[in-house]
């Protein structure tokens, strides 16, 4: 379908930038989380789901390193 009724849109930072708590490698301390990183999930809930919980990684990691 077209852009005007797309659900969701690729794009973001990519997986390879960032380690597994979601932290730049090349900029250590600046976190990428929910839409701004390039996962797309299928309809229903699941880009919703996604950006919740790995805001919650985020913030666990971010005070874990504190």
């Amino acid at each position: 379908m077209s852009i005007e009724k797309a659900q969701v849109c690729h794009g973001g930072v990519s997986l390879k930038e960032v380690d597994e708590n979601l932290q730049l490698k090349k900029y250590p301390g600046i976190y990428v989380c929910g839409e701004a990183l390039d996962v797309d999930g299928d309809c229903g809930g699941y880009n919703l789901h996604f950006a919740f919980a790995s805001g919650v990684h985020v913030a666990k990691s971010f005070i874990e390193d504190k």
